[in-house]
């Protein structure tokens, strides 16, 4: 087992510019929301330094958050303090880092004990888990992005290790596809025009033949990426609608492309992924 990295270790490239990343999307965030007399800045401090510590994934120093997120050094101080003595954050001793302490897991909890997408959903999956034997995942559209609401993961090796909470853009997942052909078509063009950075070498970002997928992802039903979100990964999803036909989530199986080619996916998987969707539309047709 590898030990857990030293606090005082400087930061991974990748990680510095996630975190730099989001950083500079929340101080903007926060000055578009300047003009709102409602917005309170201070609470849109507070989560920025969260969001930092989210991006960083592993503890970081004041000059870290600091440097990272933007803030001031005297109300990341000050907002350090205020976490740990709630008992949000926790100090290291020693190296005096911070880090998120394990009472953020009770938000948590709390929104997945009462979301009704993924309780009518959760039966299904573990089912259609034991049936393919392969990872399976329930997404929700955040913004801009899926969110991994609940998984089942695979018995066999798997190119792309995730976690629930992990997100994804929604144009080139294709959990997210299958959201976005069946939104609204306003909406749908909006989430399209944001930015469509590739992921991989066969991601697609032209915005016309994305118009294209998502028509043959109606016509068919699910959709197949083969590869655009992470090298060596073949997922199909297929939407969940409630009971008024509105799209609400989306489910997908992941697998990878050295077992499985996509000609035997959509001959193996998709009617396994079809039928569960189904399944869980029809169950949340019944509750209110």
């Amino acid at each position: 087992m590898s030990s857990t990295p030293s606090p005082s270790l400087s930061l991974h490239s990748d990680d510095v510019a996630e975190a730099h990343g989001l950083g500079r999307k929340s101080a903007g965030r926060d000055a578009a929301a300047g003009a709102d007399r409602l917005f309170v800045n201070s609470v849109a401090k507070c989560f920025r330094a969260l969001e930092t510590f989210n991006a960083a994934q592993r503890p970081l120093s004041l000059k870290e958050l600091t440097e990272l997120s933007g803030l001031e050094k005297s109300a990341a101080q000050r907002l350090t303090h205020t976490l740990c003595v709630l008992g949000y954050l926790r100090q290291h001793p020693r190296t005096r880092a911070y880090v998120l302490s394990s009472r953020l897991l009770e938000f948590s909890h709390s929104m997945l004990v009462t979301d009704l997408i993924r309780e009518a959903a959760e039966p299904h999956l573990r089912a259609l888990n034991q049936a393919c034997r392969e990872t399976v995942n329930l997404m929700d559209l955040e913004g801009s992005e899926i969110v991994y609401v609940l998984r089942y993961p695979s018995t066999h090796p798997v190119s792309v290790d995730l976690h629930v909470g992990s997100r994804l853009p929604v144009f080139c997942s294709a959990a997210g596809r299958a959201i976005l052909a069946w939104l609204p078509q306003a909406e749908a063009e909006r989430l399209l025009a944001g930015p469509r950075k590739a992921m991989t070498p066969h991601t697609v970002t032209d915005l016309a033949a994305l118009r294209q997928i998502l028509a043959q992802v109606k016509r068919e039903g699910y959709v197949v990426n083969n590869q655009e979100a992470f090298i060596g990964d073949i997922s199909l999803a297929a939407p969940v609608f409630d009971r008024d036909g509105e799209v609400k989530a989306a489910i997908n199986i992941a697998v990878p492309s050295p077992r499985w080619s996509i000609a035997r996916a959509k001959k193996e998987l998709a009617p396994m992924l079809l039928q569960c969707a189904r399944r869980i539309s029809n169950d949340l047709a019944g509750r209110r």
